[in-house]
């Protein structure tokens, strides 16, 4: 009898060891490092990670952030990063160099009202319409989403192709300065620039905001490996990213201070400007994505054949 109570005893013993192994595996967090451009589009990252809800969510996010898209890129290249944000024409440019990424759900675009593209021309200036940009040097950096959306707001306005003229200015900054002190006289612009722009005098001429159809959409992709071994944590991140999402949706007005410290939204607008509503988690549809591939094949910039599947996966988004 004595014999059976120690066996009882040592198999509780071991089951309780077993438990608190498989209780360590799941109250330890895997880590994601997500690379990100200090920008409106990324204020749910920056909400999720000041709350707390990545933690409370049982994963670790480390958010590295860049000053420039090409340092990002640099970093997924260099296998620094598991995921980050993006845009589907930077996506394609990856997947095209050979990077493994995969896009697993939009921030913004899900309507051509979410996040803003705009052309303006400059103070003073007399143009005015799409029609008085036929043949004018319009300032844009090139093979970029930036471009893209402007091609696409101007032909469907009436330009043809050839009509259309484009000077590189890469840096956004240069080309908001360049644009307010008249060296060129339009340019292409994202929020909220833009709306600094309009309001020191610039000319609204078009934006896609209104577009028949929604040419930009920013992006979250992760790594072929990190969506291969780290789906569970993905999946709790963006649980996350979601509960920041309704949060900044039902409460835009709470989070003007983030905008300006994290997201560099000018302080001088801060207080007029309309902050960005975001998309909960989805994937972009087909029709986007392939628009932005017939782009890119037109002007060169795919070497090889791309397709949806190659670059979107839908099994993070309900």
């Amino acid at each position: 009898m004595r014999k059976l109570g120690i066996q009882v005893l040592l198999l509780v013993f071991i089951i309780s060891l077993l438990a608190a192994a498989a209780g360590c595996g799941e109250t330890t967090p895997q880590k994601l490092t997500i690379g990100l451009l200090p920008i409106e589009d990324a204020l749910p990252f920056f909400v999720a990670e000041e709350k707390g809800y990545f933690r409370e969510a049982g994963v670790e996010v480390e958010l590295e952030i860049f000053k420039s898209a090409v340092e990002r890129d640099g970093a997924f290249q260099a296998g620094r990063l598991d995921g980050g944000v993006a845009d589907v024409v930077a996506t394609a440019a990856m997947v095209q160099s050979g990077l493994d990424v995969k896009i697993i759900s939009l921030t913004v675009g899900a309507t051509p009202a979410e996040g803003r593209f705009a052309i303006l021309s400059a103070p003073n200036s007399n143009l005015r319409t799409v029609k008085d940009l036929a043949g004018v040097e319009i300032a844009v950096s090139s093979n970029s989403i930036i471009e893209y959306v402007t091609d696409q707001v101007l032909t469907e306005n009436g330009l043809q192709p050839d009509e259309i003229e484009k000077i590189v200015v890469p840096k956004i900054p240069v080309r908001y300065e360049l644009l307010m002190n008249g060296k060129v006289q339009a340019a292409t612009l994202p929020d909220p620039l833009a709306a600094l722009a309009e309001a020191e005098g610039a000319n609204l001429v078009a934006d896609d905001t209104k577009a028949k159809n929604n040419y930009s959409q920013v992006v979250i992709l992760f790594t072929g490996t990190a969506v291969k071994n780290k789906e569970r944590a993905i999946e709790k991140m963006l649980d996350a990213y979601e509960r920041a999402v309704r949060e900044i949706n039902a409460n835009p007005e709470s989070f003007r201070e983030l905008l300006v410290s994290k997201a560099r939204v000018p302080e001088k607008i801060i207080e007029t400007y309309q902050v960005t509503h975001f998309a909960l988690p989805q994937v972009p549809q087909v029709k986007e994505v392939e628009m932005v591939i017939h782009w890119m094949q037109a002007k060169g910039l795919l070497e090889k054949p791309v397709a949806y599947d190659d670059l979107v996966e839908d099994k993070f988004v309900r």
